[in-house]
């Protein structure tokens, strides 16, 4: 009786079936993490690319001036019509323009963190937000903060990114031109909590 199991245990261990089975265990996740990995990667830079796209087209209308500035409501809009690819893009949007300082510190005085709007608070997006229009001729500088969900949380780029209280992870968009000489003025008024320009 103990010979026949014996021999069954031994039979047993010799055989291969099933091995692959274990190997696909063990390797699919990691394969499948990567290749998510690889996605997340890929969308991201798309949006990415097709916001910078849009702050580049958009900010020409600020540039030129011609008809008056855009105000903070339109150039959201105008970057949002441009981008295409962001989800729920005017609401997680924020856009920040301010005149350069003049003088060789001028760019280093503006390297405070980039303003991202804060989906879980009722505070105007506008509120507190430096929008101005600058002067003819000055150097002016256009921040922009677009906020998105990652496609795959829990792999490891979705993890790694910075991440607001509802897990968004923050695009952002800078560009930087000099004003064409002429009146500046904010085309349709100024929105809440955003200054106007001077001429």
């Amino acid at each position: 009786m103990m010979t026949r199991y014996t021999e069954r245990l031994g039979r047993f261990r010799k055989q291969q079936d099933g091995n692959a089975t274990i190997e696909f265990v063990i390797l699919f996740p990691a394969l499948m993490s990567l290749f998510l990995m690889g996605f997340e990667a890929g969308y991201y830079m798309v949006r990415n690319v097709m916001l910078e796209r849009a702050v580049d087209i958009s900010v020409r209308d600020v540039r030129l001036a011609m008809g008056g500035v855009p105000d903070f409501d339109a150039l959201k809009q105008r970057i949002c019509d441009e981008a295409l690819i962001l989800p729920d893009c005017v609401n997680s949007l924020q856009v920040e323009m301010q005149p350069v300082p003049a003088g060789p510190d001028g760019i280093s005085e503006m390297r405070q963190p980039v303003r991202c709007i804060d989906k879980e608070s009722n505070v105007d997006p506008a509120d507190g937000t430096t929008y101005n229009s600058g002067g003819s001729n000055q150097l002016m500088l256009l921040r922009v903060c677009a906020l998105s969900q990652p496609l795959f949380p829990t792999t490891g780029i979705g993890v790694g990114m910075r991440a607001d209280g509802q897990g968004n992870y923050a695009i952002v968009a800078t560009s930087s031109f000099v004003n064409e000489p002429g009146p500046r003025t904010i085309a349709s008024g100024s929105s809440g909590g955003v200054s106007g320009g001077t001429n």
